[in-house]
């Protein structure tokens, strides 16, 4: 099923996806850090159990197999990318021109608060509330709504301190037949899976 949602992913620009969250995320860096026993905070969702991430943040392109990236009709391995607020990896498919870019958030440990507080600040166009993804709270969250391109970011809480974004472009074939927040959800998960083993 995940398959064929991603198959037909298109390239779309990840870069808008990393953009709005260097957009979104520096100024939240601005406001004063709360202590992590005070965390969740401006209405996020506890993260009630909670992941070791550290060896995918020091590597991101450690978070989805090989065997997950080919199911998704990606590259079999991904490149590292820089942004702002932490390691990242981009998998692509040049011919579908579908992308996926997996970054985590660590350089602000607020995890999904830092997301909600972005929210209730105004700074975001879109920004969704999900079903838990494989158990961890998650939202659609945007600076800018490219949804109609075939593109959507997930935020997921892998603790209370840390969040990982899924940017996803579906391929050209895919771009209004799927939706591309479930897509990236459904990504998060595979992501989710492969660091619950360490």
């Amino acid at each position: 099923m995940l398959m064929g949602g991603c198959s037909t992913m298109t390239p779309g620009n990840a870069t808008p996806a990393g953009t709005g969250t260097s957009e979104v995320s520096s100024p939240q860096s601005q406001s004063s850090e709360p202590n992590s026993d005070e965390l969740p905070t401006d209405g996020a969702p506890k993260v009630e159990n909670p992941i070791d991430t550290s060896r995918f943040q020091q590597d991101a392109c450690l978070s989805l197999t090989t065997t997950q990236s080919q199911q998704l009709s990606l590259g079999a391995t991904g490149t590292p990318v820089d942004m702002p607020l932490g390691n990242a990896c981009e998998w692509r498919n040049p011919e579908t021109r579908g992308n996926v870019q997996i970054g985590f958030l660590d350089k602000d440990p607020r995890g999904l608060s830092a997301e909600y507080k972005s929210e209730k600040a105004g700074r975001l166009k879109v920004f969704i509330e999900l079903p838990p993804v494989d158990g961890h709270p998650a939202v659609v969250r945007g600076a800018i709504d490219d949804r109609e391109n075939g593109a959507c970011t997930v935020v997921v809480g892998a603790s209370d301190e840390i969040a990982f974004e899924v940017a996803l472009q579906l391929s050209r074939t895919n771009v209004g037949k799927k939706d591309p927040c479930k897509v990236s959800a459904d990504v998060a998960g595979m992501a989710l899976q492969t660091m619950k083993q360490g």
